[in-house]
């Protein structure tokens, strides 16, 4: 009997069929199987030549959902042991400040019990030198005695000084009056002896006792009068009379008229070819000129005066322009009207009325005649012996208070 060769056809067929389905039925861990399955022919024929079913969907996405959970895994992890790590952090950095904390406290604690025990320590102290029971009672009696013995000292100490801030307020008050008398009878300064005088009584009445009425009533009256009198401004008159004296030398004289007997005018000599023929009539011509005949009443009529006489007339209106100076300096009223009225009488009769210089000083003699170089102020004796009373009735009775002091 002849062998019999295998069908190619079959073969073939059976071949492909087995490489189809053995990537889709074989597992990772055999690999043998389809070698074998492809080098050992089929027994059977296969007849129907049907094709190997397609492989599933399902057996080929497995390998890829493994790899992706893990990654996930692995991220949910790193972001746990992050999470894990920063808590950690966080725990730490509260230890940190709870332990600061606790050594600030402990700080604090120690310096309060620190202070406390000094505190303490000094109360101990204080309490160690306050007496108890009856040293304390003596004490007191002690202190109640000293104080006793000190106000009578200060008592007697006021005795025997005589009180002495009001003493000096007085001593002063009575010399502000008696230089507020010596202004008004020197210089007759009528404002500041009424400055004095309210000091006087801003002096007094710091003072509350009832016997300075009647002073300070005197003083009322005195300044009331004191208000009455106009004041006087001396160094302005003298000023102003300065002033007028050196302007003497500026004004201007009467003119005076020069006269030559030698000297005969045209008109005189046709006068006395026609009128005056004879010699007679020609001596009285040349009389004419010398002797000056005025007609009309009432004008008055200057002398004539060379240029010395001038000089001497200009003299004698300063010499009465500096009488008057010293007269108002002076408080003498008299002579100071007196010497205005023969400086007024000096310019009207040697000095051109008619120039403005002239007429200018007429006006500020005049004004000066209405200025008050003196008054009557009143006498301040009075008020000062009034409060040199009050002071010796003071002290007298101070004076009588003091033995009394000592007897006690």
């Amino acid at each position: 009997m002849e062998p019999t060769e295998p069908n190619k056809n079959t073969d073939s067929a059976v071949a492909p069929s087995a490489t189809e389905q053995s990537p889709n039925t074989a597992i990772p861990g055999d690999k043998a199987k389809p070698q074998a399955a492809a080098t050992k022919p089929s027994a059977k024929p296969d007849s129907s030549n049907k094709p190997g079913k397609p492989p599933k969907p399902g057996a080929t996405a497995r390998p890829k959902s493994a790899g992706g959970g893990r990654w996930l895994v692995w991220l949910a992890l790193l972001i746990a042991l992050l999470a894990l790590g920063f808590s950690l952090w966080q725990w730490q950095q509260r230890q940190v400040q709870q332990d600061q904390q606790q050594a600030q406290l402990r700080v604090l604690l120690e310096q309060m019990q620190a202070g406390g025990e000094q505190r303490q320590q000094q109360l101990n102290g204080r309490l160690e030198g306050v007496p108890q029971g009856n040293d304390w009672q003596a004490m007191q009696r002690l202190v109640a005695e000293m104080q006793r013995s000190q106000q009578a000292v200060g008592e007697r100490l006021d005795i025997l000084q005589g009180d002495g801030r009001e003493d000096w307020k007085l001593a002063e008050a009575q010399y502000l009056l008696r230089l507020a008398s010596l202004r008004l009878l020197a210089v007759q300064d009528v404002s500041a002896a009424r400055e004095l005088l309210s000091t006087v009584d801003g002096i007094l009445k710091s003072m509350p006792d009832s016997g300075l009425y009647g002073v300070r009533e005197q003083l009322a009256q005195f300044k009331t009068e004191l208000d009455g009198l106009p004041e006087l401004d001396r160094p302005g008159v003298f000023l102003r009379l300065a002033a007028l004296h050196d302007q003497v030398k500026r004004l201007v004289l009467l003119p005076v008229p020069e006269f030559d007997p030698d000297e005969v005018t045209t008109e005189e000599e046709y006068a006395d070819r026609l009128q005056r023929r004879d010699r007679w009539d020609r001596v009285l011509m040349r009389l004419e000129r010398y002797v000056r005949v005025d007609f009309q009443r009432g004008k008055v009529i200057t002398p004539l005066l060379d240029e010395a006489e001038m000089q001497r007339v200009q003299r004698t209106l300063q010499l009465t322009m500096e009488q008057a100076q010293w007269a108002a300096l002076r408080g003498e009223e008299q002579v100071y009207q007196a010497s205005l009225t023969q400086a007024e009488k000096i310019l009207a009769q040697y000095f051109e009325l008619e120039n403005p210089q002239v007429e200018g000083m007429q006006k500020q003699l005049q004004a000066l005649h209405d200025e008050a170089v003196s008054l009557n102020p009143p006498d301040l004796a009075p008020l000062q012996q009034s409060l040199a009373t009050y002071i010796q009735n003071r002290r007298s009775a101070s004076a009588a208070k003091q033995p009394e002091a000592d007897d006690e």
